[in-house]
């Protein structure tokens, strides 16, 4: 092939990667970024740094702030449909920019107007409504349409990337409220959101790749200009498929499981005597356990059937909560979040890449946000069912076993998944 050397890439351009490099994989490291600033990093999952800072200032138990969440997610999983469509029809760049540009902005507001539950309820519907478009959709569609032979290991690498979020946001959010307070975390969001996600998407992010893209390669088998002979399904028939409704229940239990744990797991253990620094510590280890979990499980997933690996995630899943249920404090607290990211680093992944091979890039969108929802469902009511055990118990063991029984039950619809023929 022969390569014209570095261009930089502006909208709408079709520059080139350097020699020898597919630019689909500078598209990766794109969505790697932008996905780590997203809301499910700096509003749902730093929510419960917030927990105890907030309930001091205004005495806010904590279901009523887990209550935030739910409304988050339910806002997000009524828009999410919506937002795949718009990707479908108009393309990412279009959906990411105004909407990033949005979430930093509610992000910012939160330590202005949330001195009422009311109002932080209703930034954090804003987040999920408005935010929606800042969410992993768009950048897993285009890095589907860059890819097809590798691509279970470029999700892989992007959601990777994207958990870098789960591993910076919790020191710093906690130096800065220990620091500065509870409103310069906020602040801090925001910023990182609006000067890294938005221009990283305006000048880098490109939907599809071009002939002279694909020329000499085979990551994506397809030329670009065949993509449209794909068969396109409207949605009522996509709702006839008992296999969406399959997914549909695996990723709602999974997500009530996984993220009912972190938006608690900071209180959790400093219930236990470690200390805040300390806590915060162990939620970014998770971080840490998910990133490279995607990395590992895209490259499974590409040799092995993807089914058979989210099952041996998720069992594994299972010991990580067995152990805190057991009342995990210092190093088995590690252990058992390092096997809990383990299945946090499988579940998008999962999603994105079962909802191109079951149902084709060319119905990525629409499906994508269906089953998203679902996992939204799962992440609207994990964190708030999560603060009422606490708060009738006193204790989240109960709540824990439960998720445990969840996880299984997961694990056991996901056995009995069909082989995709794509």
């Amino acid at each position: 092939m022969a390569d014209q050397g570095i261009k930089t890439p502006g909208p709408g351009s079709s520059g080139q990667a350097p020699a020898g490099v597919y630019y689909g994989w500078w598209i990766v490291g794109t969505a790697a970024v932008g996905m780590s600033t997203g809301p499910g990093q700096f509003a749902f999952g730093a929510l419960g740094l917030f927990m105890i800072p907030l309930g001091e200032e205004f005495g806010w138990s904590r279901t009523q702030v887990s209550l935030a969440l739910t409304f988050f997610s339910v806002a997000l999983a009524c828009s999410i449909p919506f937002i795949g469509k718009l990707v479908d029809q108009h393309g990412s760049r279009k959906i990411l920019l105004p909407s990033c540009t949005a979430f930093a902005l509610l992000l910012a507001l939160i330590p202005v107007l949330a001195n009422q539950l009311w109002i932080l309820f209703l930034l954090f519907t804003l987040i999920g409504a408005l935010g929606a478009g800042a969410n992993a959709l768009p950048y897993l569609r285009t890095i589907s349409a860059w890819f097809d032979r590798r691509r279970a290991l470029a999700l892989g690498i992007a959601m990777g990337g994207s958990g870098t979020g789960y591993v910076y946001v919790p020191p710093a959010v906690q130096y800065m409220i220990a620091n500065h307070g509870w409103r310069s975390a906020w602040f801090l969001l925001a910023g990182v959101t609006l000067v890294v996600a938005v221009p990283l998407v305006y000048f880098l992010l490109r939907e599809a790749p071009s002939a002279n893209d694909l020329a000499g390669r085979d990551e994506l088998r397809q030329k670009a200009s065949d993509t449209s002979s794909a068969t396109h399904l409207p949605l009522p028939l996509l709702l006839k498929q008992p296999l969406l409704w399959q997914l549909f229940i695996i990723f709602c239990l999974l997500s009530f499981s996984l993220y009912g744990v972190l938006s608690h797991l900071v209180p959790m253990l400093q219930d236990r005597g470690m200390s805040a620094g300390s806590a915060a510590l162990v939620q970014s280890t998770l971080g840490a356990a998910l990133v490279a979990s995607r990395v590992l499980i895209g490259f499974a997933m590409d040799r092995f059937f993807a089914p058979f690996v989210a099952i041996a995630c998720f069992l594994l899943t299972t010991i990580g909560l067995a152990v805190l249920a057991g009342g995990a404090t210092g190093p088995l607290a590690f252990f058992a979040v390092i096997f809990i990211g383990i299945s946090m680093g499988a579940e998008i992944d999962m999603l994105a890449f079962l909802t191109g091979r079951y149902f084709g890039v060319e119905n990525f969108g629409q499906v994508y946000g269906i089953l998203f929802a679902s996992f939204v469902l799962g992440t609207s009511t994990g964190p708030v069912v999560y603060g009422m055990a606490f708060d009738a118990l006193g204790s989240y063991v109960w709540i824990l076993l439960v998720s445990i029984g969840l996880m299984l039950l997961a694990a056991g619809f996901t056995a009995r998944l069909p082989r995709y023929s794509r």
